[in-house]
């Protein structure tokens, strides 16, 4: 009978001595390497910056008097023409040149509405109709606002200009557009 204890006994200490080394193991070894920095390498990192969209000339659109079909102005278009793009819009630009624009072909004639959410400059938004005559225009957008911005009528085209362009040059709803 001791022999069958004492068997016990060193087979509890084997035991109960391996769960020691493998806590230990777990405890004190971390399995994932750390990775380990230079101090110069911190002062050298760069965070990753989202490039800006940038303008890109697709065209050029004019602005002529709804009476006489004088050219009042040109501008550079970038072209909205599918979902992705109309959505994208302007969004994310910090500057546009007067004399660029974009413009939206819609998919349909009716009214349409706009806004400004991530839009950062302020904008001058001409809603035109199917014959190419502008039905309204909203004068200087605001910024970011999530406000709706609705054309007065149904428009097929939608033109977006730098804010006060439109007074500038006298564009005014009954004139039209050529592109």
């Amino acid at each position: 009978m001791k022999n069958k204890i004492s068997v016990y006994n060193i087979t509890i200490a084997v035991i109960l001595l391996l769960i020691l080394v493998i806590g230990s193991l777990i405890v004190f070894v971390n399995p994932t390497p750390k990775h380990s920095r230079k101090p110069n390498d911190i002062a050298t990192e760069q965070p990753v910056a989202t490039p800006k969209p940038v303008f890109r000339k697709d065209g050029e659109l004019r602005f002529l008097n709804g009476k006489t079909n004088k050219v009042i102005t040109q501008i550079n278009i970038e072209v909205a023409d599918d979902d992705a793009e109309r959505e994208q819009g302007l969004m994310y630009r910090d500057t546009m040149a007067e004399n660029n624009g974009m413009l939206f072909l819609m998919e349909t004639e009716e009214p349409q509405t706009f806004w400004m959410k991530n839009t950062i400059i302020s904008l001058d938004i001409i809603y035109v109709d199917s014959n190419k005559r502008i039905v309204s225009i909203s004068r200087n957008c605001k910024p970011y606002s999530l406000d709706q911005i609705p054309s007065a009528k149904p428009a097929l085209y939608v033109v977006e200009v730098i804010a006060g362009y439109t007074a500038k040059y006298g564009i005014k709803t009954g004139d039209m557009i050529s592109f």
